[in-house]
């Protein structure tokens, strides 16, 4: 799997999952990774899916799921 493969996943949780995977693999685009991972992770909140189910997808808590969520500041650019 590569960054483009995660890009085409349709699911929102499935793809935060496969970019969060993807960033701890020290993949050469672990900021790119982070930003769709916290684009996925919106979309599936806004969709309505329950914070608690996506936290346990991701293997992570809640407050984890709201940090990775959060839009990066302009300086972690």
């Amino acid at each position: 799997m590569n960054y483009e493969d995660v890009l085409k996943v349709p699911d929102p949780v499935e793809r935060a999952v496969l970019a969060d995977k993807l960033m701890w693999a020290d993949h050469p685009r672990r900021l790119e990774l982070r930003t769709v991972r916290g684009i996925a992770l919106r979309q599936a909140l806004d969709s309505g899916l329950e914070a608690e189910a996506i936290a346990a997808r991701l293997v992570v808590t809640v407050a984890d799921l709201a940090w990775m969520a959060a839009p990066a500041s302009p300086a972690a650019a």
